[in-house]
């Protein structure tokens, strides 16, 4: 019975499934072809150090436009704000794909990435706050990671058959396509406004030291996942673009597997849940340090996704927990500044770095110590 009763109350919260359904395909498009864009720039000669710097402004731009996005949010709506950073992510892609042919400078598609960024997950996050109920707050996350995750797991492999065979005109063609297409679902249903009920000046008091390193970790932590580890293992172990496609797809598999037992867990007990998660990704992140071989790799990588699992459902359960006994907007924007603060200083930690490997250890296993003050 109280199952049937979760079942009807997700059936009938209009605006969290007009929210699933957009971020499925957004998921499936930036799925097919991100995790190649930092490799798409080093094969077109770009050094590393450039291509953490690319990464370094784009995640400062976010950071520094996450206040005038929040005043966009909060005038012409949430679904609006998703809405508006999509011809940011067109340019974005159109520009990455005309680099080599017209020279443009390789940090002006991450300055419009950055204000992308900024305007959807202030949006997305909002959105999620307000109409989620927290009692069942870790199903309803659950349920959005199972419907955004079953597109995530085939958009790598995907965007890497197309690359392998077709190329990545063919590719960046889709993924634009896909994306107009995301923002549609949202306006099924009025666009709701929150107010900016505080100044400027008082923003940074949305958080206490605990929460923001804990952001920072989170920001420093996916960095290394989303951006350093598939650079490494390119071009140490795979050098094959299909064969990360799958890597990727494997991790996001074994995530999903998992989200039905801890979305349901992290209801009773979202910190046992995340800190549970945080030391398995510390263990993880050190083994990573030692992955020679392809196979190692995909075994590796099954077990991260099983660890992400455990983090996301209940740190995001718990992150939106707080934003609703505060000022839903302005703990947000903390959030995404302190986010992208972390993500900042991995990017540019690391060009002093000689070694990716050492990096595993140092940011992966820090950033996931950080997950413990949350």
């Amino acid at each position: 019975m109280n199952r049937h009763h979760h079942l009807f109350h997700f059936l009938h919260n209009r605006e969290l499934n007009e929210l699933y359904i957009s971020i499925a395909i957004r998921t499936f498009a930036l799925s097919m072809v991100n995790v190649f864009v930092p490799i798409y720039l080093l094969k077109l000669g770009y050094s590393l150090a450039s291509v953490l710097i690319f990464y370094a402004i784009l995640n400062a731009v976010h950071a520094l436009f996450v206040i005038p996005a929040s005043m966009i949010c909060s005038k012409y709506g949430f679904k609006h704000s998703i809405f508006f950073s999509i011809p940011f992510l067109l340019v974005f892609y159109m520009l990455l794909y005309s680099l080599e042919q017209y020279s443009w400078s390789l940090y002006f598609p991450a300055i419009v990435f950055g204000f992308s960024n900024a305007l959807f997950w202030m949006g997305y996050h909002v959105d999620f706050s307000k109409f989620s109920d927290r009692k069942n707050r870790g199903e309803e996350l659950g349920v959005a990671r199972i419907i955004s995750q079953l597109f995530h797991i085939i958009g790598p492999a995907v965007g890497g058959l197309i690359l392998t065979f077709i190329g990545f005109k063919a590719l960046f063609a889709c993924v634009s396509v896909l994306l107009m297409a995301s923002v549609i679902p949202l306006f099924f249903s009025k666009d709701i406004h929150e107010p900016m009920n505080f100044s400027l000046t008082e923003i940074f008091n949305g958080l206490n030291l605990k929460d923001r390193l804990a952001f920072i970790g989170y920001g420093i932590e996916s960095g290394m996942g989303t951006v350093i580890w598939p650079i490494f293992i390119f071009f140490s172990i795979l050098n094959n673009y299909t064969s990360l496609g799958f890597v990727s797809s494997l991790s996001l598999f074994f995530s999903l597997i998992f989200i039905f037992v801890i979305s349901r867990f992290s209801d009773s007990y979202r910190r046992l849940a995340l800190r549970i998660g945080a030391v398995a990704n510390a263990v993880i992140w050190t083994m990573r340090s030692f992955v020679k071989t392809g196979f190692y790799v995909f075994v590796i990588d099954s077990f991260y996704g099983i660890a992400q699992t455990t983090i996301n459902i209940p740190f995001d359960a718990l992150c939106y927990d707080k934003a609703n006994k505060s000022n839903i907007v302005k703990f947000i924007i903390n959030r995404e500044i302190a986010i992208q603060t972390g993500r900042v200083f991995l990017f540019l930690a690391l060009l002093s770095v000689t070694d990716l490997v050492a990096g595993f250890v140092l940011g992966g296993v820090g950033a996931s110590v950080l997950y413990l003050l949350f």
